[in-house]
């Protein structure tokens, strides 16, 4: 039995992440898994040696899962985030007496931090802002509510203040990033429907050219723009629309992203998320420009660092004749991660019956 619970658990340290050429792909999630790891051993040790070392122990795996929250957003990773700060809030509850304030107050907090993850198709970059932001603050007033009157003891106030402060900070980046979209995207951008769609090259993932006007007269083509693989909303975006792969591949649009990081670290991120099809790499962010979807931001909070600013999610779809036919609204940037908007316009051109991929 402990053999196979050994087999499973190992597993589960793997994702599967996409096909290509027949071949599949897993990528071991190695700070999450030892995070799991440590937080499984917080029991045992906390047994034999006391709360103190069992406390470390779950604050190091929490931390482990939240060092690749950029990295991976998958489930894997947001529910061991999640499992690993409702334990150490069970903990803490239960040697203080305090139940069940600090398991809620870090449960929470947890799922502040996740939660814009996984409803990004809801919840966009800019909307319901007040949901994972109230959420973290209310996270922290349960935690100063339990810790009220009590004398300072680091065992139960450095704990919490990492699940807490991780949920505080993200959420009020996504609020300050929202207001410098929204911004920039007040009068759209440069390139809107009806327009000749600017023809650019750029090398994929794999180092081949691409050139639109290649696609002038075959293939309608449909342009993602990515901020960059730090971004886990974009993860789940390419996500998305490799999910409705099939639909547009059934009306012969080819599907592009396009992001300003360098060809390696596109291999590895369309590898590590499991899409199929091509990520162009823009690294100085001329083709963003051109389409008018990049801007500097000056909050530096997610330690980004392109020369030339942080590119704008947004989806253009281009016709076979070169011209836009849908750009996903700047007023409401989440547009780009609704697959239906796009496909409700492609029933109104010609279909093309020629296979996108073989």
């Amino acid at each position: 039995t402990s053999h196979t619970l050994g087999q499973a658990a190992l597993q589960a340290t793997f994702r599967h992440h996409g096909r290509r050429n027949g071949l599949m792909y897993f990528r071991i999630h190695p700070f999450t898994s030892l995070g799991i790891l440590l937080a499984v051993l917080a029991l045992p040790v906390g047994m034999l040696l006391g709360m103190g070392p069992a406390l470390v122990l779950l604050g190091l795996g929490f931390g482990g899962a939240a060092l690749e929250f950029k990295k991976y957003t998958s489930n894997y990773q947001f529910g061991a985030m999640v499992a690993i700060a409702t334990a150490m809030g069970i903990a803490l509850d239960l040697h203080s007496g305090t139940w069940p304030w600090l398991t809620l107050a870090l449960l929470l907090a947890a799922t502040a931090g996740i939660i814009r993850q996984l409803m990004m198709h809801r919840f966009t970059y800019v909307n319901l802002l007040w949901v994972d932001t109230g959420a973290s603050l209310v996270a922290l007033a349960l935690f100063l509510w339990a810790m009220g009157g009590r004398p300072f003891d680091w065992m139960l106030w450095s704990p919490p203040l990492l699940p807490i402060g991780f949920a505080v900070g993200l959420t009020f980046s996504y609020v300050q990033d929202a207001q410098h979209m929204r911004k920039r995207t007040r009068f759209g951008y440069r390139v809107q429907v009806g327009m000749p769609a600017p023809d650019f090259d750029l090398p994929d993932q794999e180092g081949q050219r691409v050139h639109l006007s290649a696609y002038r007269g075959k293939h309608p083509v449909l342009l993602i723009f990515v901020r960059g693989d730090w971004c886990p909303g974009c993860h789940m975006m390419l996500r998305t629309y490799e999910r409705n792969r099939q639909a547009f591949a059934d009306r012969g649009i080819h599907v592009m992203a396009i992001g300003p990081d360098d060809i390696q670290v596109n291999q590895d991120m369309v590898k590590r998320i499991g899409v199929s099809y091509r990520m162009l790499s823009d690294h100085t962010q001329a083709v963003s420009s051109m389409y008018g979807v990049v801007y500097t931001n000056p909050v530096i909070e997610l330690g980004i660092d392109y020369a030339e600013g942080i590119p704008l999610p947004a989806s253009f779809l281009v016709d076979v004749d070169g011209v836009v036919r849908y750009v996903s609204r700047p007023d409401r940037v989440g547009e780009f991660l609704d697959p239906a908007l796009i496909l409700g316009v492609l029933e109104q051109l010609p279909s093309n019956p020629r296979p996108v991929w073989s």
